[in-house]
């Protein structure tokens, strides 16, 4: 449980770290101001997307790892494919959950701890659209 845990929170320390790098850059390319804005919004939109499909891999990574070492699988009929370990973490991350992939063993903190990024990555992103579309429009 203690190895989990703490491949968790290197995950969660990773994908902090690399998603507040990339909010950096999306801010970088829509400052207030300038034109055109909404193509520079656009960009940095895409930026912040692209981070959480990243932080999607970094944690299906980790997922991997944890199933090689033995702490923990995914169940399903099949999982045998890298896109069944970035789908669940995909879902895991966007909160949603689907439950057609479930984590088992010790994989279970390791996904708590995917969710609880993935709901921190979801409000700093929504603070920095928010922060961006009101001072694109003063």
């Amino acid at each position: 449980m203690i190895a989990a845990l703490l491949l968790g929170f290197v995950l969660f320390a990773v994908s902090l770290y690399f998603h507040m790098w990339m909010l950096r850059g999306a801010k970088a390319l829509s400052p207030p101001g300038k034109e055109p804005r909404h193509l520079r919004v656009l960009a940095g939109s895409s930026l912040v997307l692209a981070s959480h499909l990243v932080i999607a891999g970094i944690f299906a990574g980790g997922m991997y790892l944890a199933s090689v070492w033995g702490l923990g699988a995914l169940e399903q009929d099949v999982i045998d494919s890298w896109m069944d370990y970035y789908y669940f973490a995909l879902i895991t991350i966007s909160t949603v959950g689907l439950g057609d992939i479930l984590p088992a063993g010790h994989m279970r903190a390791i996904s708590g701890i995917a969710a609880l990024t993935g709901f921190l990555m979801i409000s700093c992103t929504a603070q920095y659209v928010y922060q961006t579309m009101s001072k694109q429009e003063n």
